[in-house]
C-alpha cells in the first residue's frame, strides 16, 4: 500500500516541473503570424490616416485661396475723405466731378439793389413802343449770385419784344447786396419789375 503522505512531495515536484516545461514549450513553439498581422494592421491604419489628411489638405487649401476680403467702412468723415481723394479743379483723373449748386428763393437777408440811380441810364424806352403808346411792366426773374451780380435773367411776364429786350439789358447793369443765409452770401432768385411809362 502506497503512503500518500510520503509520496506527496515527490508528486508535487514532478507536477510543478511538468507545468513549467509545458509553459516554456508553449511560448517556444507559439506561431509568430499573429504579431506580423498586428504590425501590418497598424501600418495600414497609419497609411489610411495619412491619405485622409492629404485629402483634407487638398480641400482646405483652395478654400483659403478663395477667401474674399470684406471692405471695412472707414471711420473718416465723408467730407475729409472727399477732400483727400479729389484733387483741385474738381476732377479725378480723366473724369470731371459735377458739384450741384444750390440756388435759394427765400433767404434770411434778401438781395438789395445798390446802384439803381446809376443803372437807370441804361434803361431805354424803345421808340417803336413809345410811338405805339405801349406802356406797362415787364416782370423779370433774376439770379443774383453770391457776389451781388446778375448772373441770369428770365422773363416772367412779357410786355412787348422791344420792351422785353430793353428790360433784360437794364437788369444786367444792376448790382445787388448779396442775399445771405446764416450770414453766408448765397445765390438767390429775385423777382424784379421794370416799368415803362409814357410821360405826359
Amino acid at each position: 500500500m502506497i503512503n500518500l503522505k510520503e509520496s506527496f512531495p515527490l508528486h508535487f515536484r514532478i507536477g510543478l516541473l511538468t507545468t513549467i516545461v509545458l509553459f516554456i514549450l508553449a511560448f517556444q513553439f507559439a506561431p509568430v503570424k499573429k504579431t506580423g498581422e498586428i504590425k501590418k494592421r497598424r501600418v495600414t491604419h497609419e497609411f489610411k490616416v495619412e491619405r485622409i489628411a492629404q485629402k483634407v489638405k487638398k480641400i482646405v487649401e483652395p478654400l483659403e485661396r478663395q477667401r474674399v476680403k470684406v471692405p471695412v467702412e472707414s471711420q473718416t468723415p465723408e467730407s475729409e475723405t472727399m477732400e483727400k481723394n479729389i484733387p483741385e479743379g474738381g476732377s479725378f483723373g480723366d473724369k470731371e466731378i459735377e458739384v450741384k449748386r444750390i440756388v435759394f428763393t427765400i433767404v434770411e437777408e434778401m438781395p438789395e439793389v445798390l446802384n439803381m440811380e446809376e443803372a437807370r441810364k441804361y434803361l431805354e424806352y424803345p421808340e417803336i413802343c413809345r410811338k405805339a403808346g405801349i406802356e406797362g411792366t415787364v416782370y423779370l426773374k433774376l439770379l443774383v449770385n453770391e457776389f451781388g451780380e446778375v448772373e441770369q435773367v428770365e422773363i416772367l411776364k412779357s410786355l412787348h419784344e422791344a420792351c422785353d429786350a430793353a428790360a433784360v439789358r437794364f437788369a444786367y447793369h444792376l448790382r445787388f447786396r448779396p442775399g445771405k443765409q446764416r450770414d453766408i452770401p448765397v445765390p438767390v432768385y429775385v423777382s424784379f419789375p421794370v416799368v415803362f411809362r409814357l410821360s405826359e
